[in-house]
């Protein structure tokens, strides 16, 4: 009925070469990899790049560094680019060095053994893309690759914010920190993924520039909240400051989210004057998982339907219908009203849900809200439902629902050996770069193309997708063959690999 679950793209890479997904199994281990990067500027006003690595110890190969020790090399390299005029990448800066780890006295090291660093690249304000390669110098191991954009821009006669540091763990004692920064021993929030065991989010970012916009020792306000997805902000996670100018601010802030839901968020920050007028901003986004939180029918029972246009709504089988179409969009908690079986749920019920679930997203105009999601799925319904599958419960459909439309579309009907597919390609999707999804068509009569593969964090993720693409004529079922030989007319991989 709904699209399956499945393994969240941060738990994925954490399982196979946590942000470096295409890592290669070396005596049967993975170097595992972690890194962070984020833009700051100096009071100076000389922007740089900050980046932050981790490599787990143990996925790592020792070999001698003296009589009776040994440790592991790792070869880090950072190329950062613009494009030209052409098109073609311009290396601005790089970063290259050998990451040593410490000394141990066993080629084997213990469980939970790490080695970090961070590192800091000067760059003129500028859009880059960010191209990593990290090769244990005494495995066996393919380099692992990566690639992402990052935006530097502080003007000189403006307020401006860096990004914002997340991070798991803040400690004032020095103890249980990765990095030290602002006098803390900090944990970074890798992955922006925070799991049940989080109850605090503390967070960092730094404000440029308010003592020579605004003048020395003035007063100016930073407002903090955490927005789930397509939801306003709630009071409990919002929280404003006031802050005194200077040239470089260091704000630093936790939020208690104990209690608050699985799903998606953006951690937004604004820096305003006392009228409210907002100077500079920025967001980060991260994922929640919280399964202790679950939405119960009772949590409606306050929510008033008289003289709203849900009132009108009294077709149970129409409700029931128009409430599963919310599916696509709705968040996880909102998401758990769909475990029971709806038939069995109470015209009011469904009513008080609809209600508040349009309500949450547009309080001045709920009918509105609605209008507008019902034009998107008469969309959907008319270019990939029939009458045997609505729209929305469709793989390509769900994803049109719940991301938008895809920026470019690529079909391919008559691939000699793949199915029918089509790549959909997104530039910027949440805090992604250059998404991509794949659909598949594999029973070849109907319009229903199933989700194959994409790279965005929390979708389907599987490395084997061109061959399954191709199983059609070709079957194989060797794991270890991951991309099918060339062959006339099959440009699936060229589609996906330059549909940017």
């Amino acid at each position: 009925m709904f699209p399956k679950k499945t393994i969240s793209a941060a738990l994925l890479l954490l399982l196979t070469g946590i942000l470096f997904p295409h890592a290669i199994a070396q005596e049967s281990k993975y170097m595992l990899g972690i890194l962070n990067y984020n833009a700051y500027c100096t009071d100076k006003q000389e922007p740089y790049i900050e980046f932050q690595f981790i490599i787990d110890g143990n996925t790592t190969h020792y070999v001698p560094a003296s009589a009776d020790t040994y440790a592991a090399e790792v070869d880090v390299q950072v190329d950062i680019c613009q494009k030209n005029e052409s098109g073609q990448d311009e290396m601005i800066g790089q970063l290259h060095y050998i990451l040593v780890s410490p000394q141990i006295r066993d080629t084997v090291p213990e469980k939970g053994t790490y080695f970090s660093d961070t590192r800091n690249v000067q760059v003129p304000n500028g859009d880059y893309f960010l191209y990593f390669r990290l090769k244990d110098i005494h495995g066996t191991s393919d380099t692992l690759k990566y690639i992402d954009f990052i935006q530097v821009n502080f003007p000189g006669d403006k307020i401006s914010t860096s990004n914002i540091s997340m991070y798991e763990r803040l400690s004032a004692s020095g103890e249980g920190g990765v990095f030290f920064k602002y006098g803390y021993a900090l944990t970074p929030l890798f992955q922006q993924y925070a799991p049940e065991k989080i109850f605090a989010l503390p967070f960092t970012f730094e404000i440029y520039n308010t003592e020579k916009v605004l003048g020395p020792q003035q007063d100016f306000l930073v407002k903090c909240e955490i927005e789930e997805i397509g939801h306003l902000p709630k009071p409990e996670y919002t929280e404003i400051r006031s802050v005194k100018s200077a040239p470089v601010s260091v704000f630093l802030h936790f939020f208690n989210i104990y209690k608050l839901p699985s799903g998606n968020y953006n951690l937004n920050v604004y820096v305003m004057n006392q009228d409210s007028v907002v100077l500079a901003s920025s967001s980060a986004f991260f994922q929640r998982s919280n399964p202790s939180v679950q939405l119960n029918l009772s949590d409606y029972d306050d929510v008033v339907v008289e003289h709203t246009f849900v009132e009108k709504m009294t077709n149970l089988k129409q409700l029931q219908e128009d409430v599963a179409s919310l599916y696509p969009i709705a968040s996880k908690v909102e998401q758990d009203f769909y475990s029971y079986p709806l038939k069995k749920v109470s015209l009011g019920e469904l009513q008080r849900y609809f209600y508040n679930f349009w309500v949450s997203r547009d309080p001045h105009d709920p009918e509105g809200a609605w209008n507008e999601y019902k034009k998107k799925l008469d969309y959907v319904q008319k270019n990939y439902g029939s009458s045997v599958i609505k729209g929305y419960r469709t793989d390509r459909g769900r994803v049109y629902l719940q991301y938008g439309p895809p920026t470019s579309i690529t079909s391919e009907e008559f691939d000699p050996q793949a199915y029918p597919y089509e790549i959909w390609h997104y530039y910027v999707l949440g805090r992604q770069t250059n998404v991509k999804f794949i659909f598949y068509n594999r029973d070849l009569a109907t319009n229903n193309y199933e989700l194959l593969h994409s790279d965005y964090v929390g979708e389907t993720y599987d490395p084997l997708w061109q061959m399954k693409l191709v199983n059609r004529l070709s079957p194989n079922s060797n794991p270890d063959i991951r991309t099918p030989e060339d062959y006339w007319g099959g440009n699936a991989r060229d589609h996906y690999k330059y549909n940017e």
